[in-house]
């Protein structure tokens, strides 16, 4: 482990003068903060665009009535709004695939913040071309394993760097972005291949809390959590500090991540560690919920007997590129729970239905369910907590919420209870005032 860290600064943490000010205060405060990441103009306000949001509305409309919007988020900076202008026009006129100008777009969001603020830290510039490869997927591009080393030869001076978040390079040099919160990737695959000594992650949240504070008032901020507890919750919602994939390369390394707060720097926020001290009175780490949910609900007489039936019905869904969340399971009966925003339209769902039919052939039934939200409840505890989860369901089935699929790993480390969307927040209120408060 090197005694490097790697900060992240999101969006919010980049939209005036005074947050330069913080930011490089917090740099110049320790002298460890080598590697700087930082994502492009976020919002300034409720109901203000990000820079990123600008962006894409710009390249899939043409409408050059946003440029001057786009350029006017970085007027704050030194040096020459017109030349920025220029460079966004002429990416925007390059000829190439409809997907690969638009990641070129996007791009620039990021690749003028870190350009103006490596000039305002007087920081060295680093191309992500220089750093790592990238698969061809413009849209939800992947770090090559590859670009590891490539990073660790080219970050090996001490030295401050700025590095913009959220793209990448393919080997044919083309730009490809990864999806929404992908500066967070960009600074942890850094981090690990720097096997970096902490990952900061500097956002307008105080710390990760143990629950949504859009659905409980005042939620409590944790003070540590660890990398499964925070997955767990980050994969269902209502944690969105962190991009899902964040953790993955820096849980392998064992780094720990730290959320703090730009404005109320240097107050602590949370720290993700790979294990931690946990209070055998307090179990629940913490409530994630997210809505958007729907189930196709299989029957039939006989089906726990038929060899490879999960791989079957799997096959219906990814041919249809539907992603399983989880199935949930019984004797004959199978709920494979999936996002509704996979399925589209009545037509497609009617086309799934039709084909788990005739994949699992006469005598079954196949039945659809909308409007599902999923509760996850996290923490190390839970695995040592004899009968939690009938206690759990005994709150949600007193105030008369009904639970259509409960989902429980060997590990015990996170449960997951699906509700109709509409008791969903209700739910999770009465699960936090019981367990978390």
């Amino acid at each position: 482990m090197t005694n490097t860290i790697v900060t992240k600064f999101g969006g919010s943490s980049v939209t005036c003068l005074e947050d330069l000010e913080r930011v490089k205060e917090i740099i110049q405060d320790d002298k460890r903060r080598r590697v700087i990441v930082v994502s492009a103009p976020g919002s300034r306000f409720k109901g203000d665009k990000r820079v990123t949001d600008l962006l894409i509305e710009l390249a899939n409309t043409g409408n050059k009535e946003i440029i001057d919007k786009i350029i006017e988020r970085y007027g704050f900076y030194p040096g020459n709004n017109d030349e920025r202008k220029r460079f966004l026009m002429e990416n925007l006129n390059l000829s190439l695939p409809s997907e690969a100008r638009e990641a070129v777009i996007k791009s620039f969001g990021e690749h003028v913040a870190a350009r103006e603020l490596s000039k305002y830290l007087n920081a060295e510039y680093v191309d992500p071309k220089e750093l790592f490869l990238v698969n061809q997927d413009f849209k939800n591009a992947r770090i090559l394993p590859e670009s590891a080393e490539i990073t660790k030869r080219r970050l090996n001076q001490n030295k401050v760097y700025v590095i913009p978040g959220f793209y990448g390079y393919t080997k044919d040099g083309l730009i490809a972005t990864f999806s929404r919160q992908g500066s967070n990737l960009t600074a942890s695959n850094i981090a690990a291949s720097l096997d970096a000594l902490i990952y900061e992650n500097y956002t307008d949240e105080k710390g990760v809390f143990a629950a949504d504070p859009e659905i409980v008032e005042n939620p409590k901020r944790l003070d540590e959590i660890t990398f499964n507890e925070m997955r767990d919750l980050s994969y269902i919602g209502g944690f969105n500090i962190l991009h899902p994939q964040t953790l993955i390369p820096l849980e392998r390394k064992r780094i720990p991540v730290h959320i703090r707060s730009t404005k109320d720097y240097p107050e602590k926020g949370t720290y993700i560690t790979y294990d931690r001290i946990s209070d055998p009175n307090q179990p629940i780490a913490g409530i994630g919920y997210k809505d958007g949910f729907c189930s196709f609900d299989i029957e039939k007489f006989g089906l726990n007997d038929e060899l490879g039936i999960l791989k079957r019905v799997l096959e219906v869904l990814e041919h249809h590129k539907v992603s399983l969340e989880f199935p949930v399971s019984a004797i004959d009966d199978l709920s494979l729970i999936v996002r509704q925003s996979d399925l589209k339209d009545s037509i497609k769902i009617n086309k799934i239905m039709n084909e788990l039919y005739l994949t699992l052939g006469e005598g079954s039934q196949v039945n659809f369910k909308d409007n599902l939200a999923s509760i996850a409840i996290a923490g190390k505890g839970l695995k040592d907590a004899f009968g939690i989860e009938n206690e759990i369901l005994s709150v949600l089935i007193n105030e008369g919420i009904y639970t259509k699929f409960i989902s429980i790993g060997e590990q015990r480390r996170c449960f997951i209870y699906g509700v109709l969307a509409k008791d969903g927040p209700r739910a999770v209120r009465l699960l936090y005032e019981k367990f978390v408060k």
